[in-house]
């Protein structure tokens, strides 16, 4: 496939969690930019970005579901699919390393080839265990689950136990991240505080080790919930809004691309993989309720990218065009009628190199 470019994106979802929208600030907190066919036609005609500081320090982390499970189509992708990736891995020169080698160097600083990549499945569910994880071992590919130890104590037929979890553990080249111990969405501060510790304390139980690694329960948290999770000693905390992760991220709130039957051709893989970073600051709304029928929606970008500014373009999942206003570094977004929408998605893009 010719690598036509990149474009620079960046997303956020809002859920309604009645009586008030609960905003998740998935995506907001990590911009990327990626290879977007059918965009970069209008903006390459008009616009050449140069690389960025952060290009050199970034990579993409990819999250799976289900695996191959026809019957639960909801973040199910097919087993040929799945496949269809690991032998993109294998010819496509990817430089496929382990969850905490990457975030190690992003934490430090360090420099990453192109086309770096991190694998992670969600919800440690036995298709995947049965689909894809046998592929991955015989390859050596590297690879984290996610697991909610409620699951793995009583022995969910849907989901892994802990044998299964032990015997992964004992690989090199896998390691084991946790939900909260019931995968829930929770909203008061104790019951999250009761999840987060009840899952650390079933892993060190189970595992003889202390979790490095924290996911969202359906991607969704809120400053209140991060900072419950940076003060119960994790190294890292990820959602599930699409972007890259670079060293300048936050990193109890790292992004990935999660990849479905409907979005997991090898096409679209390529495009995820090849995402590259966005950096912004001044991330508007702060907090998790949104009032009112157009939420305010902004952010800043640093200086060298202003210029770049009049090539935006964003998006609003089954909506017409939002209304955008650049500021300078800010810009501002505002969505009509979002009251309307159960989970909103903003996503806005920038050509790349």
């Amino acid at each position: 496939m010719m690598n036509l470019g990149h474009t620079r994106q960046t997303s956020t979802h809002i859920s309604l969690l009645l009586p008030a929208y609960f905003w998740s600030k998935q995506a907001m907190q990590a911009i990327t930019r990626f290879l977007l066919v059918t965009l970069l036609a209008v903006f390459m005609a008009n616009t050449a970005q140069a690389s960025i500081p952060e290009d050199g320090h970034s990579a993409v982390i990819l999250a799976y579901h289900r695996i191959g499970d026809d019957a639960n189509p909801d973040g199910n992708i097919s087993t040929a699919q799945f496949l269809a990736h690991v032998d993109e891995i294998e010819k496509g020169g990817y430089n496929v390393i382990p969850l905490p080698e990457l975030i190690d160097g992003l934490q430090n600083n360090l420099k990453f080839p192109a086309r770096t990549i991190a694998i992670t499945f969600e919800g440690s569910f036995k298709s995947a265990l049965k689909n894809a994880v046998p592929a991955l071992l015989e390859k050596k590919i590297p690879f984290t689950i996610f697991y909610s130890s409620d699951y793995a104590d009583t022995d969910s037929a849907d989901h892994v136990n802990w044998s299964d979890l032990k015997t992964l553990n004992a690989y090199s080249n896998v390691s084991l991240g946790v939900l909260p111990a019931a995968y829930a969405r929770h909203e008061a501060e104790e019951e999250i505080k009761r999840q987060v510790n009840k899952a650390r304390q079933r892993h060190r139980e189970m595992l003889g080790t202390e979790a490095q690694f924290f996911s969202y329960p359906f991607g969704e948290y809120s400053p209140e919930y991060k900072d419950i999770v940076r003060n119960s000693g994790f190294t890292a905390a990820f959602g599930l809004q699409s972007g890259a992760v670079y060293d300048g991220s936050d990193f109890f709130a790292l992004p990935r691309f999660t990849m479905t039957e409907r979005y997991g051709d090898v096409e679209r893989f390529r495009t995820a993989a090849q995402t590259l970073p966005f950096p912004v600051i001044d991330i508007e709304p702060e907090g998790t309720k949104l009032d009112g029928e157009t939420p305010a929606i902004g952010f800043s970008v640093p200086s060298y990218l202003v210029s770049s500014l009049k090539s935006l373009s964003c998006f609003v999942t089954g909506q017409p065009e939002p209304d955008v206003q650049i500021l300078g570094e800010r810009v501002e977004i505002r969505v009509k009628d979002a009251a309307t929408i159960e989970r909103l998605r903003v996503n806005c893009t920038l050509p790349g190199p």
